[in-house]
């Protein structure tokens, strides 16, 4: 090697070694490696009805990896089985604060060994609160009724509730992490309430230990509560680590209490090949399709719908 390839050699080096970590980290693809993936909560109506036949639909839509929110009543082995069956991987997955929870899906934080012992069966590395519950607690009582959040007139969380939440999020995460389990947050519209000059995300977002806790972007939700979600991942940048591809209509109107107008993706209002862009740069890894219902037809056929969109921003790049 002479002394001008040597030059060009050590300078590469060294512009390598000056790349952040977020940075060194994104995949050339706009969808991370899999691909776009699937919640599984789309598709819990099927999933009663036929499990390992939904599985094969989703799988054969060209569906590489899901996110799980729900065992439906399956252990860890049985679930992770089928998947294996249909050639699925599972990246993430949906754990309730408590049992107490209504609707918790079989995975809690309560007893973390155990959480952390299933999730490896399931092959997933992300354990994710998805939406501000809280485990029982002398102070803050039962878990927030989801109902009640939904009417127009409640009024938002108080700060110290966030507060305390990204708290038991650090705690929690800090034993997690220690068995290769990350911890993150999943919001909906309500954590964009404003309290003050703040909302409860950014309360979160700025309260937790970025190298304990990550957050999953819900970018429907975050569209509905009037955000735009390019904004948040640039001023978040590294926060964010998933991703729900979510797309709401025109006649969505903002508000923080739990509703949306739902729609395929790229059918909505959604700047999607920005939104993607930026999420790359900012170091989100997986991206998940989800929709609300109600559902213009069968779920698999929206989901077909959202999939050749994406795969057509792709394409564009």
């Amino acid at each position: 090697m002479n002394r001008r390839d040597l030059i060009k050699s050590s300078a590469l080096l060294m512009l390598a070694a000056s790349v952040p970590a977020v940075a060194r980290r994104k995949s050339t693809s706009l969808l991370g490696k899999d691909g776009a993936g699937v919640q599984l909560y789309m598709f819990d109506p099927d999933l009663h009805r036929d499990f390992d036949g939904t599985l094969a639909k989703i799988a054969a839509a060209g569906v590489r990896s899901v996110e799980i929110a729900s065992l439906h009543r399956r252990s860890p082995a049985d679930f992770r089985a089928a998947l294996d069956k249909a050639g699925l991987k599972c990246r993430s997955a949906h754990v309730a604060a408590s049992s107490a929870v209504p609707g918790a899906s079989g995975l809690t934080f309560e007893d973390l060994g155990k959480l952390a012992d299933d999730l490896k069966v399931l092959g997933a590395r992300n354990a994710v609160l998805p939406l501000f519950q809280f485990p029982k607690d002398p102070v803050w009582g039962p878990p927030v009724s989801f109902m009640s959040l939904m009417r127009a007139d409640s009024p938002p969380l108080p700060a110290e509730r966030y507060e305390r939440m990204a708290d038991f999020l650090n705690q929690t995460g800090a034993v997690l992490k220690k068995q290769g389990i990350m911890i993150g947050y999943h919001n909906h519209n309500g954590e964009l309430a404003p309290i003050g000059d703040k909302t409860g995300l950014q309360i979160m977002l700025e309260r937790t230990d970025p190298d304990i806790v990550d957050f999953e972007m819900d970018a429907g939700w975050l569209a509905a509560g009037g955000q735009d979600p390019v904004v948040w991942l640039q001023r978040y940048r590294g926060r964010f680590n998933q991703m729900h591809v979510k797309d709401i209509r025109a006649d969505t109107v903002v508000n923080y209490h739990l509703q949306q107008k739902p729609t395929e993706v790229g059918s909505g209002t959604m700047d999607w090949p920005a939104i993607l862009k930026a999420a790359r740069v900012s170091g989100v890894r997986n991206f998940f399709v989800e929709q609300e219902p109600p559902f213009p037809g069968a779920r698999i056929d929206s989901l077909n719908k959202s999939l050749s969109y994406l795969r057509t921003v792709e394409a564009a790049g």
